[in-house]
C-alpha cells in the first residue's frame, strides 16, 4: 500500500478495538468510525483531483469501510424494529459528530503517515474552497454587470433578445420571489429550477423532457412504529424499504391511483404480483398484509476505469484540456443480485415530513459564518431538492395544465399560476372527497379557486381568479426593482400539457363542477402534534402583532400537546425601509426550542446556549463532517414548514391542530450579519399572529 496510507486501519482492526458499553453501542461506534473513515479517504482523493479516480489503495480502503458500515446497518435493521433502528441511527450519528470520540479513536487507529496525509489534504481543501468562493463571487458580479449592460442597451434602443431562455428564466425566478444570489450567477442552478415550479434533481431532466406527466400523485414516506417495512412515494414510483435485505433504491415499482365512488386506492405494480393499498379518509394506507416482493440486494462492488487514448497511446495530465479534466476516471457501481423477500405491507399512518436531501457538508467553507451560511442555504431552499423536501405529504399534483391563457404548473411543493404575463407561486391542497379529487389553489390575494379532477385527467373549475404578480422594471447593480402586474383569467377546464399518464385513473361520475364562489382550502389531515400542517399564503390584509422575544429560562425536551382545535397562524415580517429580507424565506414550526432539539440529537450544545448559539454550535460540530444523518433527524422534528410570499407573509391553516406552545425558527442574511429567530408562540383556537422583526431576532455578526 502507498506510503501515505500504509498505516490506515483495517476493517478487522476497527472491529477489534472499537468497543462500547453494550453490543448495540459497540455497533453504533463502529459504524460511526467506518463512515468517518470513508470521508477521510474521499477527502484525500478530492484534495488531489475532484473528478479524478481513486488510487488502487484508496479504492480498496474506500470500498472496505463503506461495505462494513453498510453491512452492520443492514443487519441491525433486519433484526430490530423500525423504532430501534431509528434510535441506532441516531446513536451512531452522535458518535460521528463527537469530536472527543473521534480524537480518541483517531489517535489509536491512525498511524503517523495516514494522519499526515489527511492533514495535508484538509489544508489543500481549505485553500481550494476559499478560491472557489472567490470565483463564485466574481462570476456573480459579472452576471449582474451583464444584466445591467443588457438593460442599458435596451433603454438606448440597442438589441436585446427578450426571449433568450436564460434571461427569461432569470427574470421569472426573480419575479416569483427568488433572491438575486439564487437567480443570477453561474448559470441557472437547481434551486432556481425548483423555485419556478420544478422540484429537486428531477427538474434537470424535466428541462429536456418536460415536467413529467400531469396527474395526482402521492408524496412522502408511509410508516408505522413497530413495522419494519415502509413505503416511500415519489412522482410515479414507490420505494419499498425495510423488506428483508432488499435495496429500496432497486425495489421501486410504479403505481397507479384509482379514484372510485366512495373510495380511493393505489395499485402498486409489484413483482411477482401487484398489490393494492386503500387510501383512508385520514390519509393513511391499508395494505394486504404478507406479500412477496422481488427486488435486488447488494452483494459487492465493481470498479470501472476509463482511459483516454491519443494516436493509440494513453495520455495523462498533459492532455487535461482535451480530456475535459482527468484523462483517467474511475467509477464504482454496486453489484446486485435479484432476490424475493416476504414482507408485511400492513396499515400505515399518514406520512410525517420527509428528511431533506444530504447537504454536502464538505462544500461549506472553514469560517464560522461560512458554516452557518451553508446550513442557511439548506434550510431556506438553497440546497438541491429542498423545495420538494419541504412539500406537504400525501396527495399532491404534478405536471403542467393549461387552457391556452391560464397555466398551472404543479410540483409536490407548490403551484405556479400564470395568467397572461402575470405569475405567482401558490400553495395548494388535494382533497379526497367521496366521489372525486378536488384541488384547492390558495390564491388568497386574487381569489382562491377549486378544481375537480375529471375522468379524462383534466381539471375543471368555474369563476374567475386574478393573478397579482410583479414584473422587473429595472436593475441597478445588484438592486432589482419591480412594478406590480395583475391579470384576470377565467377558471374553466385545464387540460394536461405534459400527458395524462397512467398513474391517475378516475371513475366516471356525475358530480357538478365546484361552485363559482368556492373559497375553501382543504386542510391537511392532522393526527397529533407531530403531523404536518398545510401552509397557504397569508391574506394581504392580515393583522400583525409583535411576538414575545423573551425565551423561557428552561426548555422542555418536548412541547406540551394541548387539545385539538381549528386554527390559523398568520406569520408576518416587518422591517424598516427597503425590501423585506424575509420575502421568499422558509419558516419552520416546531414543538421544541432549537437548542433542545439539537441537544436531543447529540449535538454538543452548551448548557446555557440560546437557540441561535445552539445552531452555531451545531454548524461548527458539522465542520469537516457529514451531518446528513443529524439533519435528517432534525427535519422529522419540524411540524410544519412554510415559505413566506413576496410580502414576507404566510398563513398556516388546520382544523384539528394541538393547542399549546410552538417555536418558529427562521434565518436570513442581512447587511449586518445573520438574523435568526426561534420565537415562542402559544397557539390557541381561532386566529394567531406572529411577527418576525429585527428586534425579536438574534443578530450573528
Amino acid at each position: 500500500m502507498a506510503q501515505g496510507l500504509a498505516d490506515m486501519p483495517s476493517v478487522e482492526r476497527v472491529q477489534a478495538e472499537i468497543k462500547g458499553s453494550d453490543p448495540v453501542d459497540t455497533l453504533a461506534r463502529q459504524v460511526a468510525v467506518f463512515n468517518v473513515l470513508v470521508q477521510y479517504v474521499n477527502r484525500i482523493k478530492t484534495s488531489r483531483s475532484v473528478r479524478g479516480p481513486f488510487t488502487p489503495d484508496e479504492q480498496k480502503l474506500f470500498d472496505a469501510y463503506r461495505l462494513a458500515a453498510y453491512q452492520i446497518s443492514q443487519q441491525f435493521a433486519k433484526t430490530h424494529t423500525a423504532a430501534e433502528t431509528q434510535a441506532f441511527n441516531g446513536l451512531h450519528n452522535r458518535y460521528e459528530m463527537d469530536g472527543a470520540f473521534e480524537h480518541d479513536w483517531r489517535a489509536r487507529l491512525l498511524g503517523s503517515q495516514a494522519s499526515a496525509t489527511y492533514n495535508a489534504a484538509m489544508t489543500d481543501l481549505s485553500a481550494g474552497q476559499q478560491k472557489h468562493y472567490q470565483q463564485e463571487m466574481d462570476q456573480y458580479k459579472q452576471a449582474v454587470a451583464q444584466q445591467q449592460a443588457a438593460k442599458n442597451r435596451q433603454a438606448s434602443g440597442g438589441s436585446n433578445d427578450p426571449n433568450d431562455p436564460t434571461g427569461v428564466a432569470i427574470r421569472r425566478c426573480l419575479e416569483l420571489g427568488g433572491s438575486s444570489i439564487s437567480c443570477l450567477g453561474k448559470g441557472i442552478n437547481t434551486g432556481m429550477f425548483s423555485l419556478v415550479g420544478l422540484g429537486g434533481m428531477e427538474s434537470i431532466t424535466s428541462q429536456i423532457t418536460g415536467p413529467g406527466p400531469a396527474r395526482v400523485v402521492l408524496h412522502g414516506t408511509y410508516a408505522r412504529p413497530g413495522e419494519k417495512t415502509s413505503l416511500e412515494f415519489s412522482i410515479g414510483k414507490v420505494s419499498i424499504a425495510g423488506c428483508g435485505d432488499l435495496d429500496a433504491s432497486q425495489t421501486a415499482p410504479t403505481y397507479a391511483i384509482e379514484k372510485r365512488p366512495g373510495s380511493a386506492r393505489i395499485v402498486v405494480n409489484n413483482s411477482p404480483a401487484p398489490f393494492t393499498l386503500a387510501l383512508g379518509p385520514n390519509g393513511g394506507l391499508t395494505g394486504p398484509g404478507m406479500v412477496d416482493v422481488t427486488g435486488k440486494v447488494i452483494v459487492g462492488w465493481t470498479t470501472q476505469t476509463t482511459q483516454v487514448y491519443h494516436n493509440g497511446v494513453s495520455v495523462g495530465a498533459g492532455y487535461a484540456a482535451e480530456c475535459g479534466g482527468s484523462c483517467r476516471n474511475t467509477t464504482q457501481s454496486p453489484i446486485y443480485k435479484v432476490k424475493t423477500e416476504r414482507c408485511t405491507i400492513g396499515t400505515y399512518n399518514a406520512p410525517p415530513p420527509l428528511p431533506p436531501p444530504n447537504p454536502k457538508a464538505d462544500a461549506l467553507n472553514n469560517s464560522p459564518v461560512g458554516m452557518i451560511g451553508g446550513l442557511v442555504a439548506y434550510t431556506n431552499g438553497g440546497a438541491e431538492a429542498m423545495d420538494n423536501a419541504d412539500a406537504p405529504r400525501g396527495l399532491r399534483m404534478n405536471g403542467l395544465y393549461s387552457d391556452g391563457r391560464m397555466r398551472l404548473q404543479f410540483s409536490p411543493a407548490a403551484a405556479i399560476l400564470d395568467c397572461g404575463e402575470a405569475h405567482v407561486r401558490l400553495e395548494y391542497t388535494v382533497e379526497n372527497t367521496p366521489d372525486r379529487f378536488l384541488v384547492h389553489v390558495a390564491n388568497s390575494s386574487g381569489g382562491p379557486f377549486t378544481l375537480a379532477v375529471e375522468p379524462d385527467n383534466s381539471l375543471r373549475g368555474s369563476g374567475q381568479t386574478t393573478v397579482n404578480g410583479r414584473l422587473i422594471s429595472g436593475m441597478e447593480g445588484e438592486n432589482v426593482t419591480y412594478r406590480p402586474h395583475s391579470e384576470t383569467c377565467e377558471v374553466g377546464t385545464l387540460r394536461p400539457d405534459t400527458g395524462s399518464g397512467e398513474t391517475m385513473k378516475v371513475a366516471e361520475g356525475s358530480a357538478a363542477a365546484p361552485p363559482a364562489d368556492s373559497t375553501s382550502v382543504a386542510p391537511a389531515s392532522y393526527t397529533g402534534p407531530e403531523a404536518p400542517i398545510s401552509a397557504v399564503p397569508a391574506p394581504s390584509a392580515a393583522t400583525s402583532a409583535a411576538a414575545n422575544r423573551a425565551y423561557p429560562a428552561t426548555a422542555s425536551a418536548t412541547g406540551a400537546a394541548g387539545t385539538g382545535a381549528a386554527m390559523r397562524v398568520f406569520i408576518t415580517s416587518a422591517f424598516d425601509g427597503g425590501a423585506n429580507p424575509m420575502a421568499g424565506q422558509v419558516v419552520w414550526v416546531m414543538r421544541e426550542r432549537m437548542d433542545a432539539v439539537l441537544r436531543s440529537l447529540g449535538a454538543p450544545i452548551p448548557a446555557n446556549a440560546t437557540p441561535s448559539q445552539a445552531w452555531i454550535a451545531f454548524a461548527m460540530a458539522c465542520k469537516g463532517r457529514d451531518c446528513s444523518s443529524a439533519l435528517a433527524q432534525l427535519k422529522t422534528r419540524v411540524v410544519a414548514a412554510t415559505r413566506l410570499d413576496a410580502g414576507g407573509k404566510a398563513t398556516i391553516s388546520t382544523q384539528t391542530a394541538a393547542t399549546g406552545t410552538y417555536y418558529l425558527f427562521a434565518q436570513v442574511r442581512g447587511p449586518g450579519g445573520l438574523l435568526m429567530w426561534d420565537v415562542p408562540a402559544n397557539f390557541q383556537p381561532g386566529d394567531n399572529t406572529v411577527t418576525l422583526t429585527a428586534t425579536n431576532a438574534e443578530l450573528i455578526h
